[in-house]
């Protein structure tokens, strides 16, 4: 594209909307400024360093075989294409958009080239901008021409802006009749605008370019907490994941986790051995006595090699049932959390109380304390300097989930043989939720959605953590699909559950600090279980606003989210029917983690299911 024809856009913008093979609107700046629709060509790009990039591509990689997945056993097409065998650090890059006054990170060029005359009608299609550029005024009224803004796409992945020509003369004597057809005056043919896809045949008929439909991003976000060693202590060690859990249920300190992580634990004899006589011999020399001297350098070798901690990775691992994969997830995901809660800059509920105070604006910060005991909450903290990824890794046309003849496609190469995930780092603020374990334990028994004689000891709080821990099985979160209740009842209930007050509280925040609803976003920790509101990207308002929302109105939070869960403008079909819609608790895709999946209105206020004879008892009826 010409120099005044690169556009500048803000990176966390352009993540989303606009990428490679994307149709956008732009504007050309100087004497006349024009406005014309573009096609996304490439990106400038350079590596994103200083991020777990093992980690992302593996998060990454797990999305697409979930979209995979869906198509398995009777798919027309593929569901997925460009991704080959799988992602890997091998076959993979992390990209960014380059940012510099010389290049631009997004290059688009202009799409249609399919003009015509506004007076007399003629089209003209080009072959290149520069064509355009020579000819862009009709030869026969000598007036600028207008772009057609219409495009063929197909659900399989397939688009073209090029328009049908006569088959006989092109478009030499091409005329639009104003609406659905052309007309070839040079052998009166009339040329219908429809397209034939070539991948799967189907019919295309010409759709306005800039339709949302013609591109959805498939995105994710992930904080960005866990390094590459944090990382290979939980994959690559034998105990670091059962450290992990050590710690979510108090047998260890923070201190000496991060001992753990730093040192690791030697579980080999001759190294343990090596270390217990080199101490040995130091301690001889200072005590004299061998015996002392022994004594000593096994209590210093046990500290160094770790061997203290072995009785207590024996008792983890004895009291745990779920899968080993399982526990990875769920030891990766209790260390996030972990280290969420453990950023410096944050403020409490304590200090939200004295902010309130001193604002003295229309909240109740006295009922703090209580409101979050009564919705539920046992900790609440907002976290300043929360380090997210956010990447983009494909796209689908004309459906943003799965369905028969959807594929999910990867961008295209920018390096033969290199797929592209493109992604951008930004440190953000947000809220963090964490449910009362004993609460949602009563509440599952309550309904009959497990057994309370699979119920642990609610007074022993290790008891109750180890149930989450078993019964929570992350494996079974996928992003394009919905839970079995069959395979797993605690966690489709315990993630239907949060996932509908995380999207309640987005909502309300949205109402309440005036925040868009479509900046905020979620991120899900099912196994502790906990949520993370946090701000996606800096549009439209300044980072602040959830923090002082917390601060000032967390009464007003609690009890917006609350109502909204109260009614649906689309009651009482939603309710008896759907359970979750637009009218109540679907948000834009850029917002959920799981794509408006899992979503259950009636887990919250209660409902009673004529059909089925049954009453749900919610999570927050009658709060």
């Amino acid at each position: 594209m010409s120099s005044d024809r690169k556009m500048k856009r803000g990176k966390v913008q352009s993540l989303y909307k606009y990428l490679p093979d994307s149709w956008i609107d732009f504007s050309v700046r100087g004497k006349d400024r024009k406005q014309y629709i573009a096609k996304v060509d490439h990106w400038n790009s350079k590596k994103l360093d200083g991020i777990n990039s093992k980690r992302l591509i593996r998060t990454v990689n797990h999305a697409v075989q979930s979209f995979a997945a869906q198509g398995r056993g009777g798919s027309s097409v593929n569901p997925i294409s460009g991704f080959g065998a799988g992602l890997t650090q091998e076959n993979c890059d992390i990209l960014t958009p380059k940012v510099s006054d010389v290049e631009r990170g997004i290059i688009a060029k202009i799409s249609p080239l399919t003009f015509y005359c506004k007076k007399c009608k003629k089209v003209y299609q080009f072959n290149s901008e520069e064509a355009y550029n020579r000819n862009h005024r009709c030869k026969n009224c000598q007036i600028e021409l207008t772009q057609f803004r219409q495009i063929y796409f197909c659900k399989c992945g397939y688009a073209t802006d090029r328009h049908p020509g006569c088959p006989a003369h092109n478009f030499k004597d091409v005329y639009w009749d104003g609406k659905y057809d052309f007309t070839c005056r040079a052998c009166k043919r009339k040329i219908s605008m429809r397209a034939k896809c070539p991948e799967c045949d189907a019919t295309l008929g010409a759709k306005v370019a800039l339709d949302p439909s013609q591109y959805f991003t498939c995105s994710l976000s992930l904080v960005d907490l866990i390094d590459e060693k944090l990382e290979r202590f939980i994959s690559e060690t034998d105990y670091g994941k059962y450290i992990a859990i050590a710690y979510f249920i108090g047998k260890i300190s923070s201190d000496q986790l991060g001992e753990v992580i730093d040192k690791g634990i030697t579980t080999d004899p001759e190294k343990y051995n090596r270390e217990y006589d080199k101490n040995f011999q130091m301690f001889k020399v200072v005590f004299g006595d061998e015996n002392t001297a022994a004594n000593a350098a096994k209590a210093a070798t046990d500290k160094e090699c770790g061997k203290a901690y072995a009785p207590i990775i024996e008792a983890v691992i004895g009291k745990l049932c779920a899968k080993s994969e399982n526990i990875a997830l769920l030891a990766e995901m209790i260390l996030e959390h972990g280290m969420v809660k453990e950023l410096k800059d944050h403020a409490t509920l304590e200090t939200a109380i004295k902010v309130a105070r001193s604002l003295n604006t229309n909240a109740d910060p006295e009922s703090f304390r209580s409101i979050a005991e009564r919705f539920g909450i046992k900790h609440v903290r907002a976290c300043d300097k929360v380090p997210f990824i956010f990447c983009s890794y494909g796209y689908t046309r004309v459906k943003s989930g799965y369905e028969d003849g959807v594929q999910l496609h990867a961008f295209k190469e920018e390096q033969n043989g290199r797929k592209n995930i493109y992604a951008i780092h930004m440190n953000t603020e947000g809220v963090l939720f964490e449910f009362d374990r004993v609460a949602i334990l009563e509440w599952l028994v309550k309904n009959e959605f497990i057994d309370s004689d699979d119920v642990p000891d609610l007074n022993s709080e290790e008891d109750v953590k180890l149930w989450f821990i078993n019964n929570i099985k992350p494996e079974e979160i996928h992003p394009f699909t919905t839970i079995h209740e069959e395979t797993s009842p605690a966690t489709y209930y315990v993630y239907r559950l949060v996932h509908s007050i995380s999207h309640l509280l987005i909502r309300a925040a949205a109402d309440i600090g005036g925040l868009g609803r479509d900046s905020l976003s979620e991120y899900i920790f099912p196994g502790i279980p906990a949520v993370l509101i946090y701000v996606q990207n800096s549009q439209g308002f300044n980072l602040g606003s959830l923090f002082h929302t917390f601060e000032a109105y967390f009464d007003k939070w609690l009890l917006r989210a609350n109502g909204l869960a109260q009614k649906c403008v689309f009651d009482p079909i939603c309710i008896e029917r759907h359970k979750a819609c637009t009218g109540c608790l679907f948000l834009n895709e850029v917002s959920c983690q799981h794509f408006n999946k899992d979503l259950d209105r009636s887990l919250i206020i209660g409902h009673v299911d004529k059909r089925a004879k049954k009453r749900v008892v919610g999570f927050w009826e009658e709060k």
